[in-house]
């Protein structure tokens, strides 16, 4: 079975979580797309529900960090120290056709393959703690780990998130390298107990390859790995390819539906690190 892999290197927040969106809705390609990405500057991406109030903006802009808006749901992340990745199943093919646990927990495996080669022992989530009124334990997505999620050692190396259009499915999550994300609480809002209790489950309960593996992983092996993880798990054939011109179009057109507050590469830079075709 052949996918297209994408990675496309570095980019502001909106334009990430909008070329998520113009790939798995624009159907401008009729295989499922694998694609690697990473956050400059450094962004807080919130779920598609989430209040942006929940998010301190002023903190936010004085570090320097976007603010982002994912098509998918959940709470707020801090993409620093990672390996974003995101799956896109156009509706066309078998896979759409997947309930959507079941291609969650298909994805899981790859990831746990991948993870696998770089030495750490992941496996995959019983499921989370719960609330009384059914919500989960958390203000941020990596406090606590979803069933099928990507655990080792207890705490949440992987968060991912997955969404059903009528023109495809996306899915993509973060794999955590190092420790940046563990910053996320100094940028929330609220009183001084709610956030340090909310840090106290951040460490709690994830960690990182680096701590995993017991040395320094690099984005450029993680990427191997999971990348051969996908194949081998899967059984597919990944093939390089590029942006489509018209994705890059319709990720620009959405750029400001995803974007809370960036800071923009030039669309100079941007056309050049995608090698648009």
């Amino acid at each position: 079975m052949l996918w297209r892999f994408l990675d496309t290197g570095l980019a502001a927040g909106d334009y990430n979580m909008a070329l998520d969106a113009a790939i798995a809705r624009g159907n401008f390609v009729a295989i499922p797309t694998l694609r690697f990405f990473r956050w400059q500057p450094f962004c807080i991406s919130l779920g598609y529900h989430q209040d942006a109030g929940e998010v301190d903006l002023d903190k936010c802009r004085a570090a320097g960090f976007d603010v982002a808006r994912r098509p998918t749901a959940g709470r707020a992340i801090l993409h620093a120290d990672e390996l974003t990745y995101s799956v896109m199943i156009p509706a066309a093919h078998a896979w759409y056709e997947m309930l959507p646990l079941d291609l969650y927990k298909k994805i899981s495996e790859a990831l746990v393959g991948g993870l696998t080669l770089l030495g750490a022992p992941a496996k995959f989530a019983p499921g989370e703690r719960m609330q009384q009124d059914g919500r989960p334990l958390r203000m941020s997505c990596f406090a606590s780990a979803a069933r099928n999620e990507v655990i080792a050692e207890g705490k949440k190396v992987v968060g991912s998130a997955q969404r059903r259009f009528r023109e495809g499915v996306l899915q993509h999550g973060s794999i955590i390298l190092h420790d940046g994300h563990e910053q996320l609480p100094d940028f929330l809002k609220g009183d001084a107990l709610a956030i340090a209790m909310e840090r106290s489950r951040l460490l709690e309960h994830t960690t990182t390859l680096a701590r995993l593996c017991r040395r320094v992983i690099t984005f450029s092996e993680a990427a191997h790995a999971i990348r051969r993880g996908f194949m081998e798990t899967l059984g597919i054939e990944l093939q390089d390819g590029a942006v489509q011109r018209n994705e890059h179009e319709l990720a620009e057109a959405w750029r400001e539906r995803y974007g809370i507050l960036t800071n923009h590469l030039s669309e100079e830079n941007l056309c050049e690190s995608l090698a648009l075709s």
